[in-house]
């Protein structure tokens, strides 16, 4: 039921969402312009900025959707392969909002109006998931990332999910990290609605065949959105991929709370 204060509420936010990420998108697009006027430090300069304006983007975001924020466990350190559970688009202001991150996300992304040129400015990495090979040239994509100081966050579920469990994990992207014998960081995301409200599982948990912008409005409807995380505290090493990805899903499973 979209009652007429959610309506109301939606009619307020979404406006004011996009209104936000025009006005950061605008000063990164400006931060941009020294990385191809000056040689040097240009690309290094934009990073910094970029970060910064993620995180700023991320938490003026959240605020204006009523989500809060509680966190548990300690923070990867910078340059860090990150995994994390996949329940919305919600996940990335939530990441992006407490870690200098850049986000592994499917080649369609990038197409996508307005979002996709504001991931692109964000530093989104793209993957061709019906291009084997693809892999390759992400995974140097990454560790380049993770060079320069970033956090490279994958969801390797593939698909957003409705918050019951977490999904067997798609191993490609960890090929690079097992080679090395490199630590990777976990994190688990959950949400809850206040008592009385419709389920995170159906309004904040996007999922199956619903489509971005119904699901947005019915979001941007919710009094207050409860967000927990919890970074996992022991990285996993494995040389073997699969193995890596296996014992990866399990810590998660042990920490992770189940969308009400």
């Amino acid at each position: 039921m979209f009652g007429a204060t959610s309506s109301a509420r939606a009619v307020l936010r979404v406006p004011a969402v996009f209104a936000w990420t025009a006005s950061v998108a605008l000063v990164l697009a400006v931060a941009w312009l020294p990385a191809l006027v000056a040689a040097g430090s240009g690309g290094a300069w934009r990073d910094r900025v970029r970060r910064v304006l993620h995180r700023l983007w991320g938490r003026g975001a959240l605020r204006i959707l009523g989500v809060r924020v509680a966190c548990s466990g300690t923070p990867p350190p910078a340059g860090r392969l990150v995994v994390s559970n996949h329940l919305s688009y919600l996940d990335i202001m939530v990441l992006g909002s407490l870690l200098p991150v850049v986000f592994v996300s499917k080649s369609e992304v990038r197409n996508w109006p307005f979002v996709g040129l504001v991931a692109t400015m964000a530093g989104t990495i793209y993957i061709d998931r019906n291009r084997k090979r693809d892999a390759l040239r992400v995974l140097a994509q990454m560790q380049t990332a993770q060079d320069g100081g970033d956090c490279v966050v994958i969801f390797p579920e593939a698909t957003s999910t409705d918050g019951s469990t977490i999904l067997p994990f798609r191993s490609s992207l960890f090929a690079a990290a097992a080679r090395a014998g490199a630590p990777v960081r976990w994190t688990t995301l959950s949400y809850r609605t206040p008592s009385g409200a419709p389920r995170a599982r159906d309004r904040v948990c996007w999922w199956g065949d619903a489509g971005f912008v119904g699901h947005f409005l019915r979001l941007c409807g919710l009094k207050r959105i409860d967000c927990t995380v919890h970074f996992g505290d022991s990285p996993v090493r494995s040389q073997d991929r699969k193995a890596l990805a296996r014992t990866l899903r399990e810590a998660m499973l042990q920490r992770f709370r189940p969308v009400a």
